[in-house]
């Protein structure tokens, strides 16, 4: 089966991490949402429809050899059932989503010119950035789908993820039926051991309390949960990543392959390669690569009148008021902040945001700012680089001609001064 994902206006909705990466590439519970998609389809070949500036770090063409493809929303995430309903469409087939179209199958001709042109070429009433398919496309059939749920706002990544990282272990544990209980060595405290799903060689320091009485526990390879931490699922400490002692996580936090975590985190995902490595809260929030948080860094993630949070758009900086109690901050890639910053409910800070001011930096920090206690200035692209060059090769990951072209396409269309009114 060749597949391919589909953004109908993903890169909009998900700003500032989808800056910087396809929408199918954010993780959300344990795996990122390729990597469930690739899980549920054993045998697919996957790859996806660009954009600029992503279209060369993250490109993917269509096999040479293929016949038709299953299109998939990069929003929609899977479960069993959708995987099912999604892999047994036939050809002029469609799922639609509450209105939404989340997955069709269209063969060779309609799939090649999709993919060249975009979805608005094939389906007339579609654009490069929403598609859809409605009743009056000829040869259509539409059928509508409860299976799977779909993302519609920034904040339903940390909302859904403690529930992801349900679905993920199960999916995990089916993988691979024959790993056994999970065994904790002396010193460790548990509660329900068989909600923890433990890779082999991570490791586990005495003195680690991990309760997975109200959801599942997964902890990856080479991990390292040091003395003093307590964990309260569900929770994910992926891939290499090192929580510090004396460290807190609630339940609902994801912490990212190679990632550092200490404090107090709490419904909270950290994508990967990020550092909160000291005190201080993180609360509904989500922070991208490569990010480093200054010690006692701390969110605020409620407002003291207890009302809805006030969120800015990213494209205008327009601030409006969301429908959600509870937000934190979304901090792009790159982003850093120095000892003791305050970051106020519903900030958003875009790519290589380097903050460093006393008392609340503006809700809207564009893409390569640097923000003192008395201005905000353009972080200089060559500077920014060259502190990027050295942090990734501590990870020995080179910064490659075609990553530096994203980010001087970022740099060179970063967004103004934005409106700042509440």
């Amino acid at each position: 089966m060749d597949v391919c994902f589909f953004e109908d206006g993903g890169g909009k909705l998900f700003a500032p991490l989808t800056l910087t990466r396809p929408v199918d590439d954010l993780r959300i519970g344990i795996l990122t949402i390729r990597e469930k998609w690739e899980n549920y389809l054993k045998s697919a070949r996957i790859c996806r429809l660009g954009r600029k500036p992503l279209d060369l770090l993250f490109r993917s063409d269509l096999p040479e050899d293929f016949r038709e493809v299953l299109w998939i929303n990069a929003r929609w995430l899977p479960d069993p059932e959708a995987a099912r309903r999604a892999s047994s469409l036939g050809t002029r087939q469609a799922l639609l989503y509450k209105g939404t179209t989340v997955a069709f199958r269209a063969g060779a001709k309609e799939s090649k010119k999709c993919y060249s042109d975009g979805l608005g070429a094939v389906f007339s009433n579609g654009r490069a950035d929403s598609p859809g398919i409605r009743d009056e496309e000829p040869g259509w059939e539409l059928l509508e789908t409860k299976e799977g749920q779909l993302l519609n706002y920034l904040w339903d990544l940390f909302q859904k993820n403690g529930q992801e990282i349900a679905r993920d272990l199960a999916l995990l544990r089916k993988i691979n039926k024959r790993r056994p209980l999970f065994q904790p060595d002396a010193g460790v405290i548990v509660r329900q051991p068989e909600n923890i799903l433990c890779e082999p060689d991570a490791r586990i320091d005495p003195g680690v309390i991990i309760d997975a009485s109200d959801g599942p526990v997964y902890l990856g390879r080479q991990c390292h949960i040091m003395s003093g931490t307590m964990i309260q699922g569900p929770a994910a400490i992926c891939e290499q990543a090192v929580v510090r002692m004396g460290t807190r996580i609630y339940s609902g936090t994801t912490v990212g392959p190679v990632c550092k975590a200490a404090g107090e985190i709490q419904k909270v995902i950290m994508l990967s390669h990020s550092n909160k490595a000291h005190d201080g809260y993180l609360g509904n929030s989500i922070l991208g690569e490569w990010c480093n948080l200054g010690a006692h860094t701390t969110t605020s993630n409620l407002k003291n009148n207890y009302k809805p949070i006030k969120i800015p758009d990213w494209s205008t900086g327009r601030i409006h008021t969301s429908p959600i109690q509870f937000f934190g901050t979304v901090m792009g890639d790159h982003g850093k902040t120095a000892v003791n910053t305050t970051l106020s409910a519903g900030t958003l800070c875009g790519v290589f945001c380097n903050i460093f001011t006393y008392g609340f930096p503006p809700k809207h920090v564009p893409s390569f700012s640097w923000v003192s206690p008395h201005h905000t200035e353009d972080y200089q692209f060559e500077k920014a680089m060259e502190t990027a060059e050295i942090m990734m090769s501590r990870r020995n990951i080179p910064l490659s001609r075609d990553y530096l072209n994203m980010m001087k396409h970022i740099f060179d269309h970063r967004n103004g001064v934005p409106d700042q009114r509440l």
